[in-house]
């Protein structure tokens, strides 16, 4: 076989793999209301080919709830999680840990971008909070993961 076949082969494959890593919910229209007595958190991805097959689970630890799974942060996707008032942690991990705390207002809305950094065996995650104008830039175009 020569090496242009086994290119194409290789680059089929990839495609094929990739293809499926993206998010498939709906596309970001608006920010919501946080209900009643808490606030809202978006943690957003936006597509990027650094680590694009890489996904985590996103996490958020407070007092009333010790580790509630708000969704699976992919390529190209966000969360949408209502969060109690007062100190939660957001965190996600694949071969290490990446946090960020928020102290939590009544009815404020938070974001906080995702991203992937390089790891030893798979891409490590990188959360950071971003003030609303950033955000509402960079998640349109995403879509919405569970």
């Amino acid at each position: 076989m020569s090496k242009k076949t086994l290119w194409v082969i290789i680059s089929v494959g990839a495609a094929m793999f990739l293809s499926g890593c993206g998010a498939s919910g709906q596309p970001f229209s608006q920010f919501a209301t946080p209900k009643q007595d808490q606030g809202l958190v978006y943690v957003y991805r936006p597509s990027s080919v650094l680590g694009m097959g890489v996904y985590y689970d996103i996490h958020v630890t407070n007092p009333t709830n010790p580790d509630l799974i708000a969704g699976e942060l992919v390529n190209g996707s966000y969360v949408e999680v209502d969060v109690p008032v007062g100190e939660n942690e957001i965190w996600g991990r694949t071969e290490s840990k990446s946090s960020v705390t928020l102290d939590v207002k009544n009815g404020e809305t938070y974001c906080i971008k995702g991203g992937v950094g390089i790891g030893f065996l798979v891409g490590r995650p990188n959360l950071e909070i971003v003030d609303m104008q950033t955000c509402q830039t960079e998640i349109v175009g995403t879509k919405q993961n569970k």
